[in-house]
C-alpha cells in the first residue's frame, strides 16, 4: 500500500508557536526549539518511504514564506509535495478539511497525519502504519503520554474522528477511540511517544535535535563517477561510486546527517536545465534509498544569476545548510576530490576534511586522503 504523510505546522513566529514551551523557556528559545523540531520531523518524514508529503500550513496567507522556510528540507524529497492551507476553526475542523483535501487528490493511500511536537517518528512507525492499514485495520493512533496522540493514520476520510472530540486534553485519545468504536472502525495503537509541550519535555529530546553532526559530500568524483572535464548532463550518465550507498546508510544508522554540496555550472552555461539536474538527483536519491541511505539536503551552485549560493571554495552552501539543519560545524566533515572542496571545508570551520584521490591535482592537503570511495566507510567508523 502506498503511503503519505500530512505535517501540520505553523510559520515560525515568536509568540505564535510552542506557547506552553515558551512559558518555561521564553519566546525566543521556544521559537528555536520549534524550528529544530520541525527540521527533525521533516528528516524523519523524508526517510519514511512515503510517496507523498503534504504540508498543512498556517497562516494560509503566508504560503510564500512557508515554502521558503521549508525549501531546504524538501529539495532532497523525491516524492510529490502537496501544499494545503489550514482553515479557520478548531483543530478537528482543520484536520478534517486537510485530510479531505488530501484524499480528493490521492484516494486509497495510507495517510499518516502528524504534527511537529513528536521528534521520534522512526521509519518503523510508518512501516507499522502501512502494515496495519493494508490489513483490516481502519485507523491507527500513536498515543502520547499526556493522553493525546502524535499520529493518526487512515486509508479513507473518517469524519467521526474529528468531531466532538476534546482537543489538547488528557481524554483526547480515549474520546477518539470511542468515536471510532461507535462507527465500527477497527483501530490499532502504535508505541507511545513523548509530545513536547513543556520545558521538561524539551529537556528529554533537545539533544536529539540540537547541534547535529553532518558529513558534507561533493558530488562528481565522490558520490558518482567523475565525468572528467565535462558535466553529467542527464540521469542515464549518473553512476554511483562504490562505497557511497553503504556510507550514507551508515551515517543514517548512527544519527548523522548527510548533505550534498555540489557545483553544477552546466546549468548556467545552458548545457542542461534545472529539471535535468533534478532528474539526476532524483535517480541518485532513489538508488541510495534502496540500501537505506540518502541525502538529507541538496545544495547546488548552478552559475545562474538567481542562484542563492556562491561558488566553491566559498563556504556559503555549508553555512546555509548548517543554519537550516542546526548543524554543529565544529563536529562535521567534508568529503571532496578537489582543492576547492577542501578549501570550502576549512573555510566553513569544519572538524576536518577528507579527499578522494582522482583526476584532479592536489594543491591543498586534506586531513585524510583516500585512494577511493570504497574506503570511506572504514574511515568514518574510525573517525566518527
Amino acid at each position: 500500500m502506498k503511503r503519505a504523510i500530512i505535517v501540520f505546522l505553523k510559520l515560525p513566529e515568536a509568540g505564535r508557536v510552542k506557547t506552553r514551551l515558551a512559558a518555561g523557556l521564553g519566546d525566543e528559545k521556544a521559537l528555536i526549539a520549534y524550528r529544530q523540531m520541525v527540521a527533525r520531523v521533516f528528516e524523519q518524514c523524508r526517510n519514511s518511504g512515503s510517496e507523498v508529503l503534504a504540508i498543512a500550513f498556517d497562516p494560509a496567507a503566508k504560503e510564500a514564506e512557508v515554502r521558503s522556510w521549508l525549501a531546504p528540507y524538501l529539495t532532497a524529497f523525491r516524492g510529490d509535495v502537496l501544499w494545503i492551507p489550514q482553515v479557520n476553526g478548531d483543530l478537528g475542523g482543520r484536520l478534517e478539511t486537510a485530510a479531505g483535501a488530501f484524499f480528493e487528490e490521492y484516494p486509497g493511500i495510507a495517510l499518516s497525519i502528524v504534527g511537529t511536537d513528536c521528534v521520534d517518528l522512526d521509519p518503523g512507525i510508518f512501516e507499522e502504519v502501512t502494515k496495519q492499514l493494508d490489513s483490516d485495520v481502519d485507523v491507527v493512533f500513536g498515543p502520547t503520554e499526556d493522553g493525546g496522540y502524535y499520529l493518526l493514520a487512515m486509508k479513507s476520510l473518517q469524519p467521526c474522528l474529528f468531531r466532538e472530540i476534546p482537543w489538547s486534553a488528557s481524554t483526547t485519545l480515549d474520546a477518539s477511540l470511542a468515536a471510532a468504536a461507535s462507527a465500527s472502525l477497527k483501530t490499532h495503537l502504535l508505541p507511545s511517544r513523548i509530545d513536547v509541550d513543556t520545558a521538561s519535555d524539551w529537556a528529554q529530546v533537545s539533544a536529539r535535535v540540537s547541534d547535529r553532526k553532518c558529513v558534507f559530500f561533493d558530488r562528481d568524483g565522490v558520490v558518482n563517477q567523475s565525468p572528467g572535464a565535462g558535466y553529467v548532463l542527464k540521469a542515464d550518465d549518473f553512476h554511483l561510486n562504490p562505497g557511497i550507498p553503504g556510507a550514507l546508510a551508515w551515517l543514517r544508522e548512527n544519527g548523522w546527517l548527510a548533505i550534498l554540496v555540489t557545483s553544477q555550472k552546466g546549468v548556467g552555461k545552458g548545457l542542461m536545465t534545472l529539471r535535468d539536474l533534478d532528474e539526476i538527483h532524483g535517480k541518485m536519491q532513489r538508488e541510495l534509498a534502496q540500501v537505506g541511505g540518502s541525502f538529507d539536503g541538496i545544495y547546488a551552485y548552478t552559475g545562474t544569476d538567481d542562484c542563492p549560493f556562491p561558488p566553491k571554495p566559498d563556504p556559503g552552501m555549508v553555512i546555509s545548510a548548517a543554519e537550516s539543519f542546526f548543524i554543529d560545524r565544529s563536529q562535521s566533515w567534508m568529503i571532496g576530490d578537489a582543492d576547492r572542496d577542501i578549501e570550502m571545508g576549512k573555510a566553513a570551520g569544519l572538524a576536518g576534511t577528507i579527499r578522494i584521490k582522482g583526476e584532479k591535482a592536489i594543491g591543498i592537503e586534506a586531513d585524510h586522503t583516500l585512494n577511493g570511495t570504497g574506503e570511506i566507510i572504514n574511515l568514518l567508523e574510525k573517525l566518527l
